[in-house]
């Protein structure tokens, strides 16, 4: 372990918080990683609240609205309209499909950390 991660571990050992550097690592970083596990599933929960689906099914109401975008003969405002709408909710999914393998990475890691 480096110097100044002992020193940083050292208030928390003297009073008693954790016996011993590596119980204090392995504690801090089990709760750092289920922290940012509850992070990313809320965020997952807030994107299928938004949407009211799930991640697959949004893919594929995407790939039905860009569908409709191409083909359909709608007026000039509505097409407009529609691409922004398009636009965004593109935006989200790449942010959804982010934060989906984050918690699958920081899912792996917690199985690592446990063993």
């Amino acid at each position: 372990m480096s110097a100044s991660l002992a020193v940083a571990m050292e208030p928390l050992i003297r009073r008693k918080i954790f016996m011993t550097e590596e119980q204090a690592i392995r504690e801090l970083l089990r709760d750092y990683i289920l922290r940012q596990i509850s992070i990313l599933q809320r965020e997952a929960a807030r994107f299928e609240r938004r949407y009211g689906m799930h991640f697959e099914r949004f893919g594929e109401y995407l790939h039905e609205r860009s569908v409709l975008l191409e083909t359909s003969q709608l007026p000039p405002q509505q097409r407009q309209s529609l691409g922004q709408a398009i636009m965004q909710e593109e935006d989200d999914w790449l942010d959804w499909k982010a934060a989906r393998e984050m918690l699958e990475s920081w899912l792996g890691l917690r199985q690592e950390a446990v063993a």
